[in-house]
């Protein structure tokens, strides 16, 4: 199946599933921008996107789970679906996480491509390769949560600071990478079901996302040398 084929079908999945769930009380009525057209894709308003904001973490933590089961094909079709998410970031990604987006894809392409001619990985290879992954994600999050924040559009920037702290979650067990406390805490507020949401404290938490991505960022660079 060809990547737009991948995309194309993720996408009618992803409005297939959001159709039973209820409206988000939280997410700002401005829609987001639309990619670039291109020939036998879907367009998506971000709307969309939100309530199926954390499946590429469970996308990429199945794919780890079914690998270390020894069930090559099922993480190999896992990646794949991961693929798609990545290609759909990357139509949404600013310069600044565009490069490390698609840099991620082709590692995953690889990694699927291998796997699907039955070529055996450590899985120790494949953790790092879905952590670079899901640090990716978490970023190109992170930026989307600051423009948002930059608009005042706080629903839209705590929903995707929250998908940022599942993808640095994900990232940092598959690298065997441990936070410090603080930002553990952070991590915790940030998913508080009691607290409202402050443009004050989302800037500050903003703050510590950025710093707990790049020191990731970094520690995964210098594992990878």
């Amino acid at each position: 199946m060809t990547t737009t084929m991948r995309y194309l079908t993720s996408v009618l999945m992803a409005i297939t599933a959001v159709s039973t769930l209820p409206p988000s009380t939280n997410a700002a009525t401005v829609k987001g921008d639309k990619p670039k057209d291109s020939p036998g894709w879907v367009v998506v308003e971000e709307d969309w996107f939100y309530p199926l904001r954390y499946d590429p973490v469970l996308i990429l933590d199945s794919a780890r789970y079914h690998y270390r089961r020894n069930e090559e094909d099922a993480a190999a079709q896992d990646i794949g679906r991961a693929l798609s998410w990545l290609e759909y970031a990357s139509e949404h990604a600013m310069p600044i996480t565009k490069e490390k987006i698609d840099s991620a894809r082709t590692t995953l392409e690889k990694l699927k491509t291998d796997l699907d001619k039955g070529m055996v990985y450590s899985a120790a290879r494949l953790d790092m390769d879905l952590a670079k992954a899901s640090t990716a994600l978490a970023e190109w999050h992170y930026f989307k949560a600051r423009e948002s924040y930059g608009k005042n559009d706080l629903g839209y920037a705590a929903q995707d600071l929250q998908a940022a702290v599942k993808h640095l979650r994900h990232a940092a067990d598959s690298a065997h990478y441990e936070y410090g406390m603080d930002t553990i805490t952070v991590f915790d507020d940030v998913f508080d079901a009691n607290a409202s949401i402050d443009h004050d404290q989302l800037g500050r938490e903003l703050d510590s996302i950025e710093k707990a991505t790049n020191d990731l960022s970094k520690a995964l660079t210098k594992a990878g040398n």
